[in-house]
C-alpha cells in the first residue's frame, strides 16, 4: 500500500493530479452558472466569460502538463504567473465570493508539493497579498459590502493550512524518494560485487579444473586441447588458438585451433624472430596485443594470415621464466572491446597454461638431449672399444717391426714407415670424432691437457709446448661453445706445431663482457696469411680457413697476423649470447 502511494505521489503522477483537481474544482463554478438567474452577476465579466477563460486555461494545461512540469521544476518562477492568473480570476469573479476559490488554491498545491514546505510558505505569503488585493478590488470597484471578518480569515486560513498540510507528504515522500534511492544504489553496487565474484568463483573453477586436467596430460597436444577447452567452454569465448616454441630450433609452430574447423590452414613452423608478425613480436617482448589494425600482418605466412584477419583477436604471449613457451590467441567480438575482467581471467588460464605447456616443452627437450647424449656415449665407446683400440695396436706393433727390421732392409722399413704414419692419422682421427660426440664436460683442466697431448702427438718425437693463460669462468660457459673453442684451438696449435718450426706456443683464452677471445701466437717462420687462405685444396691452410668460416657463422670473427719469419697470431672472438646450441 504504502508503495502505491509513493508511485501515486510521483512527480511525474503529482502534476497530473493537479491538473485533475483544477478541472474538479470548476464544479462550484458550472454550478453557479447553471443559477445564474439566482445569483447577482460578476463585477467585471460575465460568468460564462469567465468560466470560458478558465476552462481554455484547464485546456492549455491539460495538452501541455509534461511542459508546464518541467518549466516549473527547473524555472521554479513560472508559478507566479499562475498565481496572477488565479488572482485575476478571483478579481473578476467576486474576490471572497468567487466560486473559483478552490482552483486558486491549485498553484498553493503546487508549490508545496514540488518545493516541500518553502514552495509551501512562499506561494502562500505571496498569493495572501494577491487574495486580499483582488477583495479590495473587488469592494472598492463594484460596490459589493464588505466581506465579513469570520469568511475572510476562513478563506485566509486555507491559503496557509492548505499548501502547509500538502508540504509535510511532500516531505516525507522526498525522503523516501531519496532512501530509496540510496537502497538502489546499494542493491546494485551488490549486485555488482555478486556478480564480480560469482566470475571469480567461476575463473577459479576453470583453472582449478584446468589445473587438474593437466596433471595428467600425458603429451603437449592434450595440453594444448586442454588449454584450448578452458578458454572457449569454460571462459565462453568462442574460438581460440594455441602456438608452441620448439626451443630446440628456436621455432614457433604447432598451431591448434578450438573448435575445429576445416578452414584452418597448416602451417610450417617460423623461426622466433621480430619481423615473422605481430604475434610473434608479442611473445618476443612479452606484451600482450590486440589485433585489428590497418595494415598489420599478424603471421608472416599468407594463409594463416588471411584467416586470422577475418576476425579480431586478443594474443597473449605464455612465457616460463625467462623461455618463450608460446601463444594464446582468442577470438573478440566486433567492434567490443575486451573487458578488464575477462582480461583478468586469460591473463589467469594463460599463466596456467604456460606453466604447463613449458614443463611439457622442456620434459620433452630434457628426454630428446638425453636420448641423443646416450646414442653418442653409445657410439663413442664403441669406437673407443673396437676401432680406436685397434688402430692404436697397429700403430704399436708397426713401431715395434721398425725396430726389429735388420738394417738393410730399407725398402720394407720405408713401407712399414709409410704404413705407420697411415695408422697414426687414422688414430687421431677417431680421437677427433670420439671427442666430438662425447658430451662430458669440458674443464678448463680437461682442455688444457688435452690440447697437450693432442699437439705432442702431432710432432713427436719432436717435443712442442703450450704455453697457456687465461682469464675468466670458462667452466660456465655453453658446452657446445667450449667444444667449438677446442676445436679452434686444436687446428691453431696442430699447424703451429707442424709448419711453424717453432719449439712453442702461447694460448690465451679470456671470458668477459658476454664474449669469449681466444688468441693463439708462435714465434715461428711465419706465412703469407692471403697465399695460406687462397690455397684451400690444401689440408693445413683449410684449416686457417675454417677457423675463420666457423667464427663468423657463430657471429664472431677470426683474424690471422703473419708474415714470413715473424710468426703467426690468430685472433678469435665470439659472443657467449649469441651462441645457438645444437
Amino acid at each position: 500500500m504504502f508503495s502505491k502511494l509513493e508511485t501515486f505521489f510521483h512527480s511525474s503522477r503529482v502534476f497530473s493530479s493537479l491538473v485533475a483537481f483544477r478541472w474538479a474544482a470548476l464544479i462550484p463554478a458550472l454550478l453557479l452558472l447553471l443559477q445564474q438567474g439566482k445569483t447577482e452577476a460578476f463585477p467585471f465579466l460575465p460568468p460564462l466569460w469567465v468560466f470560458l477563460i478558465v476552462l481554455l486555461a484547464n485546456v492549455v494545461i491539460s495538452l501541455f502538463n509534461r511542459i508546464l512540469n518541467r518549466l516549473v521544476v527547473e524555472r521554479p518562477f513560472f508559478m507566479g504567473i499562475d498565481l496572477l492568473f488565479c488572482a485575476f480570476i478571483l478579481t473578476v469573479s467576486g474576490g471572497s465570493r468567487s466560486p473559483y476559490y478552490l482552483y486558486a488554491l491549485s498553484p498553493l498545491l503546487a508549490g508545496a508539493f514540488f518545493f516541500q514546505m518553502r514552495g509551501a510558505l512562499g506561494t502562500a505569503a505571496s498569493f495572501t497579498f494577491l487574495y486580499l488585493g483582488a477583495n479590495f478590488i473587488t469592494s472598492r470597484f463594484n460596490g459589493f459590502q464588505p466581506v465579513e471578518s469570520v469568511t475572510l480569515i476562513t478563506q485566509l486560513a486555507g491559503i496557509w493550512l492548505i499548501p502547509i498540510l500538502f508540504a509535510y507528504p511532500s516531505i516525507l515522500l522526498k525522503e523516501i524518494n531519496r532512501a530509496r534511492d540510496e537502497l538502489a544504489a546499494a542493491r546494485d553496487e551488490l549486485a555488482e560485487k555478486h556478480e564480480n565474484l560469482a566470475g571469480a568463483h567461476r575463473q577459479l573453477r576453470v583453472i582449478h579444473d584446468l589445473t587438474v586436467l593437466l596433471q595428467a596430460a600425458p603429451d603437449l597436444i592434450s595440453v594444448q586441447q586442454r588449454v584450448l577447452g578452458a578458454v572457449t567452454t569454460g571462459l565462453g569465448f568462442r574460438r581460440a588458438i594455441v602456438g608452441v616454441v620448439d626451443p630446440a630450433r628456436d621455432e614457433m609452430g604447432g598451431w591448434m585451433l578450438y573448435p575445429v574447423n576445416s578452414s584452418f590452414p597448416s602451417i610450417e613452423p617460423l623461426p622466433l624472430k621480430a619481423e615473422n608478425g605481430e604475434v610473434f613480436k608479442a611473445l618476443i617482448e612479452r606484451k600482450p596485443y590486440t589485433s585489428g589494425a590497418d595494415g598489420e600482418v599478424l603471421v608472416k605466412h599468407s594463409a594463416f594470415n588471411s584467416w586470422l584477419k577475418t576476425c579480431r583477436w586478443y594474443v597473449y604471449p605464455l612465457s616460463l621464466r625467462e623461455h618463450a613457451v608460446g601463444v594464446l590467441l582468442v577470438e573478440l567480438e566486433r567492434d567490443k572491446e575486451l573487458s578488464r575482467q575477462r582480461q583478468d581471467a586469460v591473463t589467469m588460464v594463460a599463466n596456467q597454461a604456460a606453466l604447463a605447456l613449458g614443463t611439457t616443452i622442456l620434459c620433452i627437450d630434457r628426454a630428446r638431449r638425453l636420448a641423443v647424449e646416450t646414442e653418442r656415449n653409445r657410439i663413442a665407446r664403441d669406437i673407443h672399444d673396437t676401432v680406436a683400440q685397434s688402430l692404436f695396436g697397429i700403430v704399436y706393433s708397426l713401431d715395434a717391426c721398425i725396430t726389429m727390421l735388420p738394417a738393410q732392409a730399407d725398402e720394407v722399413k720405408r713401407e712399414l714407415m709409410d704404413l705407420r704414419a697411415l695408422a697414426g692419422n687414422a688414430h687421431d682421427e677417431v680421437r677427433r670424432s670420439i671427442f666430438d660426440l662425447w658430451p662430458s664436460t669440458l674443464t678448463m683442466e680437461l682442455f688444457q691437457s688435452d690440447l697437450q697431448n693432442y699437439v705432442a702427438g702431432c710432432c713427436r718425437p719432436r717435443p712442442f709446448e703450450i704455453v697457456f693463460d687465461h682469464n675468466g669462468d670458462f667452466d660456465h660457459l655453453p658446452s657446445g661453445l667450449r667444444r667449438t673453442l677446442y676445436r679452434m684451438a686444436q687446428e691453431a696449435l696442430a699447424n703451429s706445431a707442424r709448419h711453424s718450426g717453432a719449439a712453442s706456443a702461447k694460448v690465451c683464452l679470456t671470458v668477459a663482457d658476454g664474449e669469449v677471445y681466444l688468441v693463439i701466437t708462435d714465434e715461428g717462420r711465419g706465412f703469407d696469411p692471403e697465399t695460406a687462405l687462397a690455397r684451400s685444396v690444401n689440408r693445413e691452410h683449410f684449416g686457417l680457413r675454417g677457423i675463420q668460416e666457423r667464427a663468423r657463422a657463430l657471429g664472431g670473427d677470426c683474424e690471422i697476423h703473419s708474415r714470413p719469419g715473424a710468426g703467426a697470431r690468430i685472433m678469435i672472438n665470439l659472443p657467449i649470447n649469441g651462441y645457438s646450441h645444437v
